[in-house]
């Protein structure tokens, strides 16, 4: 069995799901925005690998945190300070409390899962409850999948490092902008943040994990 750096030493995980809204990555609410990352979404069929990886999580107790991005109604207190926080501004589909900022319809949420929405920013720890919330549970590895490869996924490994964390990206369980975007990022760049592994071998690893505390 690959040993995954992260989880090679039996450290407690979490899977963080990251801005897998309907908006980013339901077909239904497909617009010129988001046409790249929405079909790399649905050609990866990243969705149905999430639902299955988040399973095994919950088989082992470990947590399930969703992380999403919802300014407030009218964008009051989003701060505008990069061309991906203008753009979310400008569409103005994306916010607090509509179904388009909510988790994907078909993803499943769990009574045991965690939702946690940021309101600003384009990762997953700073001004949020993340870091919080993962402690609680007593968290040592960030399991990343969602989207995106390009900004969020990477941005979000080096705010866990930052903090102490270990972080492992679901690869098959993440979509980028572009397949050419996305082989460069889990190629060139986020193996210098987090071990890039499949869901299969994160499940055999949490599997072989449980074995041997049982």
């Amino acid at each position: 069995m690959k040993k995954l750096f992260g989880l090679d030493k039996g450290q407690k995980p979490a899977l963080v799901v990251v801005e897998c809204q309907n908006r980013q990555t339901n077909p239904e609410f497909m617009d010129e925005n988001r046409r790249g990352l929405m079909e790399q979404v649905v050609s990866r069929d990243i969705i149905a690998r999430i639902n299955a990886l988040a399973a095994v999580f919950r088989q082992h107790d470990h947590p399930v945190v969703f992380a999403t991005i919802a300014p407030r109604p009218g964008f009051r207190g989003f701060k505008i300070n990069c061309l991906l926080s203008a753009q979310l501004v400008k569409n103005g589909k994306m916010t607090f409390g509509t179904r388009a900022a909510a988790v994907n319809d078909n993803l499943l949420v769990a009574p045991t899962d965690v939702v946690t929405n940021r309101m600003s920013g384009m990762a997953i720890f700073t001004g949020t409850e993340m870091d919080a919330i993962l402690r609680g549970f007593g968290v040592e590895t960030v399991v990343l999948a969602g989207v995106s490869t390009n900004i969020a996924l990477p941005c979000s490994a080096c705010e866990a490092i930052g903090l102490g964390y270990s972080a492992v990206l679901a690869e098959d369980c993440t979509a980028g902008g572009s397949a050419e975007s996305h082989q460069f990022q889990i190629t060139q760049h986020i193996p210098f943040l987090a071990t890039v592994a499949s869901s299969a071998e994160i499940a055999e690893t949490l599997a072989v994990q449980a074995a041997a505390h049982a």
